[in-house]
């Protein structure tokens, strides 16, 4: 019994030195998530796993000095909170087929739930959440399409230090009407939707679905408002049950919701956020305004997109020739929707949906987001806080994430030094930091450890 008290005592003595080194963090351009501006000649003291101070560089002590006399010299670069994808989809990649473009709706759920299953799924998604956290995303909100809870158990090996990853949101299946987003089962084959999605029956069902998903540890509850590419749309009296319970239960929740008439049931029905919303009317922009329901629009790039029309018309020469074109279109629609939203007043936060199955790095991809979001004229210190102050609201951690104050938990990420001018500069990760431990960068860290 002594000697087991005696590896208890070690043990614990090393994980509170595992978790005490404390840092000073030296940036050449610091990004105050709260006011949207460039810093210079500051400073983020970090002590264990939270930010214990951010000064001006000249007002540091002594005693400062020699208690974070680990330098981390970012003076080189752009500093500024880890990055928050408030829409992600880590456990799900959806191959992009010739045609897919004119065979509306031809998503590949069914393929990956008949002839890959979850044990693929689980090695994909630990070697996407690697690839967000190293490229600054260290927190995320994943929506569903992972199965039967296969995002929860992600999260629990992030947690544990198994794998590597961002900090995480989970819903869980989404709540959904019949199918789910699983188009063309015959119905003898309808239970496969099951496998992906928990269908709603009714109000009642709703509310059971709701406690069914949080007793496996889900974490936010999603909502298919409408299902598309299927055509049916939970109502008003199913959201309402479903929100009620949720919030019972102090549990956030967010709908997937495409169409105006989506949007405005999903929005009376008294969820928090929306997610997509790609035709929203301004009477439902202002409605959204008053209730205070987050907008979380999904783009993605120039890039990304001209890429998928390419391997969608792989082929056919005339559409691939008409490219430059489609996506001129894509932008100007893209453009008037978010300025729409702006002058409405919406709180928007930054969400990529990121699935489908293209060139680009893992974790690029969700940050080609925020490229999107400048390429529509949107300010770029204005995108920024979309990634930070205001997805922090969006999961519920605020205060905590998207923002470098005594308290926060240490979050910390360094880009080019040339981000305050140019959104491009995210695409160069010099540094991560995700609650005081270094994945990215360590080589920028002098001094010994306490």
């Amino acid at each position: 019994m002594k000697w087991i008290c005696f590896f208890l005592a070690v043990a614990c003595s090393l994980c509170t030195a595992a978790q005490t080194d404390n840092y000073l963090i030296r940036a050449g351009k610091l990004f105050d998530s709260e006011t949207g501006r460039f810093l210079t000649g500051r400073v983020v003291l970090v002590k264990g796993n939270t930010v214990e101070a951010v000064k001006e560089e000249s007002a540091l002590t002594a005693q400062e000095k020699s208690t974070f006399s680990r330098v981390v010299d970012l003076s080189a670069y752009a500093v500024m909170p880890g990055l928050i994808d408030c829409h992600t989809h880590l456990l799900y990649r959806e191959k992009v087929y010739p045609r897919q473009m004119e065979l509306e709706g031809a998503v590949d759920m069914s393929r990956m739930l008949t002839l890959e299953g979850d044990a693929y799924r689980a090695v994909y998604g630990t070697a996407r959440a690697k690839g967000y956290l190293e490229n600054g995303i260290t927190s995320v909100q994943d929506l569903g399409n992972s199965g039967l809870f296969a995002d929860v158990a992600l999260r629990r090996g992030i947690e544990e230090g198994l794998v590597p990853g961002p900090r995480m949101r989970c819903s869980g299946p989404g709540l959904s009407t019949e199918g789910g987003q699983l188009p063309g089962l015959v119905h003898k084959h309808r239970h496969l939707a099951g496998d992906e999605y928990r269908v709603v029956t009714s109000a009642a069902d709703g509310i059971q679905a709701v406690r069914e998903n949080l007793t496996q540890g889900a974490s936010v509850i999603k909502i298919f408002a409408n299902n598309t590419p299927n055509n049916t749309m939970l109502s008003r009296a199913e959201i309402e049950a479903i929100v009620q319970e949720a919030h019972r239960y102090g549990v956030r929740v967010t709908a997937h919701a495409t169409s105006n008439t989506a949007v405005w049931t999903a929005v009376m029905g008294g969820v928090d956020g929306i997610e997509h919303g790609y035709q929203i009317a301004d009477s439902t922009m202002e409605l959204m305004a008053r209730r205070g329901t987050v907008w979380v629009p999904t783009f993605g790039d120039s890039a990304q997109y001209a890429e998928y029309i390419s391997m969608a018309n792989l082929g056919n020469v005339e559409e691939l020739k008409e490219i430059p074109q489609i996506v001129s279109g894509f932008q100007q629609y893209r453009t008037a929707l978010l300025k729409r939203g702006r002058q409405k007043g919406l709180l928007i936060a930054a969400g990529s949906d990121d699935y489908l199955d293209v060139s680009f790095p893992m974790g690029e991809t969700s940050k080609r987001n925020l490229i999107g979001y400048v390429e529509a004229g949107v300010p770029l210190p204005e995108v920024l806080q979309w990634a930070t102050r205001n997805a922090a609201k969006q999961l519920a951690w605020e205060g905590k994430i998207g923002v470098l104050k005594k308290g926060a938990w240490a979050d910390v990420v360094a880009f080019d030094a040339s981000l305050d001018t140019n959104i491009n500069a995210l695409l160069q990760t010099h540094f991560v930091m995700k609650e005081g431990k270094i994945y990215v960068g360590a080589e920028h860290v002098k001094g010994a450890s306490h």
